[in-house]
């Protein structure tokens, strides 16, 4: 038995040995008369000891030992049980140390996964209430932004290790107001427990509540930090639209199933808009900018709100852009007046502004003022790819630069939304990629909500997506709205070679589609898929024979979607009759 025994744990050695050459994170450890495995598992918000010993077949016999045993502060998170219950084995009949390193790697990815999902859901509660940034690309790692009627303060959360507490930093306006330390002794830390730990959008509420009553302002209103809009309707075309987003994102507006064409739409569209606006009262339901009902908005502030692009007066057409762009516009106004507001505010508050406020005012009508002025030019130039066109003349532009001029121009106005829609043809297949470049620089450099009308090309990158159609408005992502279709939205495009009408009767009752649509009389059409694309694909060829022409596999646009919506509903609305 001894023999048996010692020939055994010398196999189950080698083994091991041969495990963790490959593995790399494990080594073999000796302990109580067996071999076995041990590494550091690191959770990002854990590191943590796991060791594995491995007895062999004949202790299990003259012990009564189990085959396996696992030391590991980690059960609450990880749970090694059914490793200890369902052990793997080799065809030597002894226990197999690569299969349950192996094992063990799946019970740590998917914890690790359980956990991302966790730090998710988190960021998706800070983005359904503030303005917010993932700083270095590390997504966890957020610049959140909180916005007061007449300024904005921002504080950068690490969360990384969460449940842990974070690593919070405040930007330098941030820390006139409130001390770091000061805001580490609130209750809310003191009482931090990891099993029960509170959400980081908590932290962020309660940091603007403390804000607001340290410089004795209102706290911030329901909805202040969004554009939000509550079953709105204009017109025939523009029915029930529900939407909130906030600064630093794009809506993107695409329509298909209107009766009416596409002038009826751009009509409706600029209503909507000017709806947004202001400027139109013609609608139902209820508009709110950044928490107060746009009827209720003084004209003055109504300023900050763009349709684009604008007229220009003709004096401007022989002006080189850098000069263009600030034709009529008082620079000054556009980055003072924040700056004014909050140190205002502060005096108000008792707080005694620093030397360094005191100057910068001093300084800015003087050359301070003026770099600046360059600085602020040069980055809306920038971030509408024009600033290497900056000597260019206005009269010269053309239409694809006249329209990122507008957009530049506005940009200098502090501007809170901007409103447009691309004109048919502007953007080849080559803009496409840099126009969604620079819209994704503006939104994030300039703090602004986009709503934007286009192709798709442009559309389907933007944050939130409204389609409208003759049946119903919705928002939401690209991936939302192609996942509802089924099969994921994969379709099938089919040309045929003149089938007769038997063949077209079968093809039209095939069960494995939902519904085809014809984009060429007895020639082309669309087909989306109830279930395997595959098994569609065989059904097809066994139908056609050589009166299949062609096929093609793809995912559905969102003009696929709407047409699928409007169809299906028109199917269902026949069924009904």
């Amino acid at each position: 038995m001894k023999n048996s025994k010692n020939t055994e744990l010398e196999r189950i050695r080698e083994k091991i040995v041969d495990a963790i050459r490959s593995s790399r994170r494990f080594w073999i450890t000796f302990r109580e008369g067996t071999f076995g495995i041990a590494s550091i598992v690191n959770l990002i918000y854990k590191k943590s000891f796991v060791e594995v010993l491995f007895f062999t077949n004949s202790d299990v016999m003259e012990k009564g030992v189990p085959l396996l045993k696992i030391y590991t502060p980690l059960e609450d998170e990880i749970d090694f049980d059914e490793i200890l219950i369902e052990p793997d084995f080799d065809e030597d009949g002894l226990i197999s140390p690569k299969k349950i390193i192996s094992r063990m790697r799946r019970l740590i990815l998917r914890e690790f996964q359980n956990h991302l999902g966790i730090l998710d859901q988190e960021i998706r509660l800070i983005d359904d209430h503030y303005e917010n940034y993932a700083i270095d690309n590390i997504p966890y790692h957020r610049e959140i932004r909180i916005s007061y009627s007449n300024f904005i303060i921002s504080v950068d959360i690490n969360f990384e290790r969460y449940p842990l507490p974070p690593i919070i930093s405040f930007s330098t306006t941030l820390a006139k107001i409130i001390s770091e330390r000061d805001f580490h002794e609130q209750d809310i830390f003191s009482i931090w427990e990891v099993n029960k730990s509170p959400h980081i959008i908590e932290l962020v509420d309660l940091l603007s509540e403390l804000v607001a009553d340290k410089l004795k302002i209102n706290r911030l209103p329901q909805n202040s930090q969004f554009l939000r809009l509550n079953n709105v309707s204009i017109g025939d075309t523009i029915r029930s639209i529900s939407l909130k987003i906030h600064r630093g994102k794009s809506i993107g507006t695409i329509y298909g199933g209107s009766e009416g064409g596409e002038e009826t739409y751009q009509f409706d569209l600029l209503n909507l808009f000017e709806s947004i606006m202001g400027s139109n009262k013609d609608f139902s339901g209820v508009i709110q900018l950044f928490g107060t009902s746009v009827q209720l908005i003084p004209k003055e502030n109504l300023k900050h709100y763009f349709i684009i692009p604008e007229a220009y007066d003709a004096k401007i057409q022989n002006i080189k852009l850098r000069k263009a762009i600030k034709y009529q516009i008082n620079l000054k106004e556009a980055f003072k007046s924040q700056k004014s507001e909050l140190n205002h505010i502060l005096k108000n508050a008792g707080f005694t502004p620093s030397l360094d406020n005191v100057m910068g005012d001093f300084l800015v009508a003087g050359t301070y003022h003026l770099n600046r002025g360059k600085k602020f030019i040069n980055k809306a130039l920038e971030v509408t790819g024009l600033l290497n066109k900056k000597n260019k003349r206005f009269n010269e532009l053309t239409p694809l630069e006249f329209f990122q001029f507008s957009i530049a121009r506005t940009l200098l106005q502090s501007p809170k939304i901007i409103m447009f829609s691309i004109p048919p043809d502007l953007l080849g297949k080559l803009d496409f990629d840099k126009f969604n470049n620079y819209i994704n620089s503006i939104k994030k450099k300039f703090h602004l909500v986009l709503i934007i009308h286009g192709p798709e090309e442009v559309i389907s990158e933007c944050d939130e997506i409204l389609t409208i159609n003759k049946t119903e408005s919705k928002i939401g992502t690209y991936n939302q709205y192609i996942n509802e279709l089924p099969s994921s939205g994969e379709v099938i495009t089919v040309e045929l070679d003149n089938p007769s009408e038997d063949l077209m009767e079968s093809f039209l009752n095939l069960k494995r589609i939902s519904l085809i649509l014809e984009e060429r009389q007895n020639e082309k059409y669309k087909l989306f898929i109830k279930e395997n694309p595959n098994e569609v694909l065989v059904d097809l060829t066994e139908l056609f024979g050589s009166k299949l022409f062609s096929f093609r596999r793809t995912r559905a646009t969102l003009l696929d979607y709407i047409n699928f919506k409007c169809n299906i509903d028109e199917l269902k609305v026949e069924k009904n009759v």
